[in-house]
């Protein structure tokens, strides 16, 4: 039996390759999100990641099997797996091919109706996390800095929380793109208040409130106002801009220096700790293996009170900073292109909705470390889907459908 009659076989199955991605989403991001809570305490990792070894391989059998490929399409796709898998195995995070088989399985599905999905689920997980650690069957995980309690809600650390709630409101805000209004914006500043309250995630908080002039700006920007579309089509050189700025702070890093001590401290010491991944790790076409100690989670959480003995706290915050030591040069330069590409298309197709959440993502990946984490950011996914971008022509595919 050759390709094509296999290929035949399968797609003659009564599914199509739609529900086979939204079926492998779902588990992909459940599975995931549920590694970034205290729920973790009580299900065996192997099992998830077992778990999500499967779906990958169901995601795999949609992208060879049901996706319309030409041969240099087929090659590529081979040529982005074969490389995930290979950075895999060599750095042992396997999210990298979590994220390249969503990418590429993402092909031809209707990404607003995608984003709906994560906001609706993303939330229902979130409220339910919120709940579960507060009815006291996961540990609220409680630290305290400066005097000040900082509740992590079920979640594994308070900026991981912070960071769950920075997605979701930038999921919001591409599925209301236009009818963000000052109600919507006021919602969004009393959420970054009330997540100020709560966990002290001073720079998702920072984020949160940034959201607002930038997607002010984009809508401006779609409305052909002119001084707006001038400051929206700068919004995609951030992703490379971003990247080259914390390679190089990290680099040259010295504590002695004013502007670099100043900077550190306001980044909560994620400059030093970057200058120590660059320090003593070699920049590597496929990645390293990085051993890192951090306080999220329960074994974090007994770091954090000083109970292991002989564990230093070492982990890189910074999104670029990862990708480049854990995931190597190849993975890096790709992932800064997708997102710069989605970008691009944004302002060219005067949509720059995209362009401002990309910009807004640039910002997250400067000081948090889950750019390729399903759990928290699904815009890399808009890559290859349908549907991505506010124009006339989907707008009215949108209302037709209705």
């Amino acid at each position: 039996m050759g390709f094509n009659d296999l290929k035949n076989k399968i797609v003659n199955y009564p599914v199509d390759g739609n529900q086979i991605f939204f079926v492998s989403f779902l588990v992909l991001y459940v599975g995931s999100f549920i590694k970034f809570t205290t729920f973790s305490d009580y299900i065996s990792p192997n099992l998830i990641s077992r778990c999500l070894y499967l779906i990958v391989g169901l995601l795999i059998i949609k992208i060879y099997f049901f996706d319309e490929l030409n041969l240099k399409i087929f090659l590529l796709d081979s040529l982005a797996l074969l490389i995930a898998f290979a950075v895999w195995r060599r750095t042992h995070a396997f999210d990298i091919v979590i994220c390249t088989a969503l990418i590429l399985g993402a092909r031809n599905i209707d990404f607003r109706f995608l984003m709906e999905y994560f906001f609706k689920v993303g939330t229902i997980i979130l409220v339910f996390v919120i709940l579960s650690s507060q009815l006291g069957i996961i540990k609220d995980l409680m630290y305290v800095r400066h005097g000040f309690t900082r509740h992590a809600l079920g979640i594994n650390y308070p900026t991981d929380f912070g960071a769950h709630v920075l997605y979701l409101v930038l999921a919001y805000c591409y599925l209301h793109f236009k009818q963000l209004n000052w109600k919507s914006y006021f919602s969004l500043f009393i959420i970054g208040v009330l997540l100020m309250l709560v966990t002290q995630a001073r720079l998702d908080v920072a984020a949160i409130f940034l959201t607002i002039p930038v997607m002010f700006i984009a809508q401006r920007a779609y409305e052909h106002r002119d001084g707006f579309i001038k400051l929206a089509s700068f919004y995609w050189t951030f992703p490379i801009l971003l990247a080259y700025i914390s390679l190089t702070a990290a680099y040259f890093y010295t504590p002695s220096n004013k502007l670099f001590y100043s900077l550190n401290k306001l980044f909560s010491d994620r400059l030093r700790l970057s200058h120590m991944a660059t320090s003593k790790y070699d920049f590597r076409i496929l990645g390293n293996f990085v051993l890192e100690n951090g306080f999220g989670g329960s074994k974090g959480f007994k770091l954090f009170t000083g109970k292991p003995i002989g564990r230093q706290y070492f982990y890189m915050d910074s999104s670029f900073i990862r990708l480049f030591i854990i995931y190597g040069i190849i993975v890096s330069l790709a992932v800064i292109a997708v997102m710069t590409i989605i970008a691009l298309k944004s302002i060219i197709s005067h949509d720059y909705c995209l362009a401002g959440i990309m910009f807004l993502v640039s910002i997250s990946g400067l000081i948090e470390p889950h750019l390729l984490d399903v759990a928290f950011n699904p815009f890399l996914m808009a890559l290859l889907a349908t549907n991505v971008y506010y124009t006339i022509a989907n707008d009215k595919i949108l209302e037709e459908s209705k």
